[in-house]
């Protein structure tokens, strides 16, 4: 490859093999018949991405495995995440909410299995759950109640995200119609790619460089694929975009904040 081709090749790479999932025509279609004749049954703009063309995401294209399509919508939301959120269409909850369902109970599961298999290393811990029934229970009920909970507050901060990234954007100045919680919602992929199921996914059937990156993204990925969604659906300029990601992000953050100290609250008083 020439070196002024590899200069221009983006970070978040468009040969990404889970783009072939990706149905995107390579003409102007109406974004509600799907017929190119169409002059735009349902305003066309407001229904497709800056450039006219509809996207369907893998998740949502049928014929295909939950498990494929799963796996394939979660790895292009990570590591082709300017790609897809630059033209995420629009579209109905349901299905991004069943994808961040999955994805983050998925995800959950690793997490929990993850510390449990590092517990297990501890001689004096095995041998204590092994043949104490109290701390068998106590086990139980942490995963019984810690992986449906982590499912569901993850799934509230992606919405939340989504929601505050669509805020930012009008006050940006767009008039576009946001997508932010189905941009919120199949965020929830990010963590399905970047956490221990996911990353053993990953070394298992790319090696460990796809891995290592998709690792580094777990931090940098909210701010790059904010800006993405900001610039392609939002169609506003890099800087605007920039600082919308910013406030989306902060705002953000200070809500979970407040989520999480108003959840170990309630949990104190549980418990009392």
């Amino acid at each position: 490859m020439p070196v002024a081709a590899r200069a221009e090749r983006p970070k978040s790479d468009p040969d990404d093999a889970s783009l072939d999932w990706a149905d995107v025509p390579a003409a102007v279609v109406c974004a509600f018949c799907g017929r190119p004749e169409c002059a735009g049954c349902m305003a066309l703009d407001e229904r497709t991405n800056a450039s006219g063309v509809v996207a369907i995401v893998p998740w949502e294209r049928p014929g295909l495995g939950w498990v494929t399509r799963l796996w394939a919508t979660a790895r292009l939301a990570t590591l082709s995440h300017r790609e897809l959120f630059a033209s995420l269409p629009e579209g109905p909850l349901r299905a991004p909410f069943e994808f961040a369902l999955l994805s983050e109970l998925v995800a959950a599961l690793g997490v929990a299995f993850g510390v449990l298999g590092a517990l297990a290393l501890v001689p004096e811990f095995a041998t204590t759950a092994v043949h104490d029934p109290v701390v068998r229970q106590v086990l139980v009920r942490v995963v019984g109640c810690g992986v449906p909970g982590l499912t569901a507050l993850m799934i509230v901060l992606h919405t939340m995200h989504g929601a505050l990234v669509d805020r930012a954007a009008r006050l940006a100045g767009s008039k576009k119609r946001g997508r932010g919680l189905r941009f919120g919602l199949y965020a929830c992929g990010w963590d399905l790619v970047t956490l221990p199921i996911g990353l053993i996914v990953v070394v298992a059937t790319e090696g460990f460089a796809t891995a290592r990156r998709a690792a580094g993204l777990a931090v940098s990925i909210p701010s790059q694929a904010t800006r993405a969604y900001l610039t392609g659906v939002h169609a506003l300029d890099p800087e605007r975009a920039r600082k919308a990601a910013a406030r989306a992000n902060a705002e953000t953050g200070l809500g979970a904040l407040g989520l999480l100290l108003a959840i170990g609250l309630a949990l104190a008083v549980a418990l009392h």
